[in-house]
């Protein structure tokens, strides 16, 4: 009995625990912090993430058009996108979700061995909210920095990166960031009080360690090979604190990583390796 329910828990899909995480998560923010969303935004969000996974998984008649797995994939993107993105209309969060959603199947690179979708859903939603959508604005710094949501972060983060083998990255992102943080301050000349606390901030608020376990760690945007997926982390890192700390721009995490994902392809092919799976075998766009 012991066996088999060991061997029920490795079979299980991880992006169950991304589901119950980021609902939770989000149902904790909106109810506790005052998120500015809607339940109806975040309906249409959903419901948008679903029938655009549908209309690509059968109008494309792909082998797994009638298994769950794809709307797994559409709801923890629904989910990230309604953390992140903020709007004042109805129409800019659906109209996203539909645009991550479609990314999916329409941009697409890299060797046959690994040949996957370039960008992350959510990352190219919140990137297209700050950059091109008009009415729509990020939220990244609404949680605060209560050291319960970090702790809850880190433990159901780390569960995922775990399961999924993508925790060398989250690691060397939290890592690297934290350094050069902490470089920061100390290059500033800033006295342990408040530079401590400062830096307790800008490392654990929500925003960084929602992209470090769900954004940066998603195994199908990152490089296959584990030690270029650690340059890769720390290449993110530098990039998006000279954005942010040294060129004075907002959303370093965001807009790098959206740059950053056009590599991954080319990473791949110089690199190759078999490409992940969430359930072996695939035979689908996941």
């Amino acid at each position: 009995m012991g066996l088999h329910l060991k061997s029920q828990w490795q079979r299980l899909d991880a992006r169950w625990f991304q589901l119950l995480f980021l609902a939770s998560f989000l149902g904790l923010g909106a109810l506790a912090r005052d998120f500015a969303l809607t339940p109806a935004q975040v309906l249409l969000t959903l419901l948008s993430a679903l029938l655009t996974q549908a209309a690509w998984q059968w109008g494309l008649d792909l082998p797994g058009q009638k298994n769950w797995s794809g709307y797994l994939s559409a709801l923890v993107s629904s989910l990230g996108i309604s953390i992140l993105v903020r709007a004042d209309n109805a129409w800019a969060h659906p109209l996203l979700a539909s645009l991550a959603m479609s990314s999916k199947y329409l941009i697409r690179s890299g060797p046959s061995a690994c040949c996957s979708h370039v960008l992350n859903p959510a990352n190219l939603a919140a990137f297209a909210a700050w950059a091109w959508l008009p009415g729509a604005w990020l939220s990244p710094g609404q949680w605060g920095t209560s050291s319960l949501a970090a702790l809850w972060f880190m433990a159901l983060g780390g569960l995922v990166t775990q399961r999924i083998s993508r925790w060398d990255v989250s690691l060397s992102f939290l890592s690297a960031w934290a350094l050069l943080l902490a470089l920061r301050l100390w290059a500033l000349d800033y006295a342990w009080n408040p530079g401590a606390a400062m830096w307790q901030q800008q490392i654990s608020n929500g925003a960084v360690l929602l992209f470090a376990f769900f954004m940066i760690s998603d195994p199908m945007t990152t490089p296959q090979r584990r030690s270029v997926r650690i340059g890769y982390a720390l290449l993110v890192a530098l990039g998006a604190f000279v954005w942010q700390y040294l060129l004075f721009r907002p959303h370093g995490l965001i807009v790098v990583l959206f740059l950053a994902s056009w590599l991954v392809p080319l990473c791949n092919r110089l690199w190759p390796q078999a490409r992940f799976a969430w359930q072996a075998p695939a035979s689908r766009p996941a």
